[in-house]
Order: C-alpha cells, then sequence, then structure tokens
C-alpha cells in the first residue's frame, strides 16, 4: 500500500514529466492542484483508505434550460464505466457544475504512467466540457 511520502513524491516526481503551467501542494489535505492549461484544471487527491488517487475536474455549469437531456447522457455514461475507462460523471449541486472524476490505483504507479493519465483525463475534459456548456 502506497503511504503519503510515496504519494507526495510521485506528485513532485510529475512536475518535469507532465510539464503543467502549475501544481499547488495541498499535503495536509493529501490533494494537488495541477493547472494543466489557462482554464483547465486538475485536483488530484489521496485516498488512504482505498489506496488511490482521485482525479476531478469541474466542467461548468449546463447552459440555462432544460438539462434533462444532458443529465440523461452524463448517467448513460456512468452506466457504461467499462468502455469509459472508469470516467465518470457528478453534479455538485442542485443547478452546480459538472464534474468528471476518475479512481486510479496507487500501487506501482510512476509519474510517467500518471502523467499519461492526466493526459487523456484533460483532453476528455476538454471534450465535456463542451458538451457541458452548449445550448441545450
Amino acid at each position: 500500500m502506497a503511504v503519503m511520502e510515496q504519494i507526495e513524491t510521485l506528485m513532485s516526481d510529475v512536475g518535469p514529466v507532465l510539464d503543467p503551467l502549475a501544481i499547488d501542494a495541498m499535503p495536509e489535505a493529501k490533494c494537488w492542484g495541477i493547472a494543466m492549461e489557462e482554464d483547465l484544471s486538475v485536483l488530484v487527491e489521496f485516498d488512504e483508505q482505498k489506496n488511490c488517487l482521485v482525479l476531478s475536474s469541474e466542467l461548468g455549469a449546463p447552459a440555462p434550460g432544460d438539462r434533462t437531456a444532458l443529465y440523461e447522457l452524463l448517467l448513460q455514461l456512468n452506466y457504461h464505466w467499462n468502455a469509459t475507462g472508469g470516467n465518470r460523471m457528478a453534479v455538485n449541486g442542485p443547478g452546480g457544475d459538472i464534474v468528471q472524476m476518475y479512481e486510479l490505483g496507487a500501487d506501482n504507479l510512476d509519474a510517467t504512467q500518471l502523467s499519461a493519465v492526466l493526459k487523456t483525463f484533460s483532453e476528455v475534459a476538454k471534450a465535456w466540457r463542451q458538451v457541458v456548456q452548449q445550448p441545450s
């Protein structure tokens, strides 16, 4: 099982490999904010009980209007977790932002692997942000 020190080392090793705009470490909260682009950040949280990293990115609030079709699409995405590699979507409150989430096991994870996952996660987030923010 990974311990916090290993995760802190992993996250510091990710910087040179990933080369993001910035990485803000909040070790007391066991999380890191990674600015992938000016308008796209990924929060990486270490869940010690599950021994995994939880990636999340806010995609913005849906466009005004009827959100039923969008929410139905997001539920279908969650249902097909095996086809999406485990990506899932959530709403952070009534009428709130859509959040993309992904859990990644921390055992034997290295900076190159984590960087690849973060890049893919970010690309998916950019595509879904367009879907989320388009008029219904």
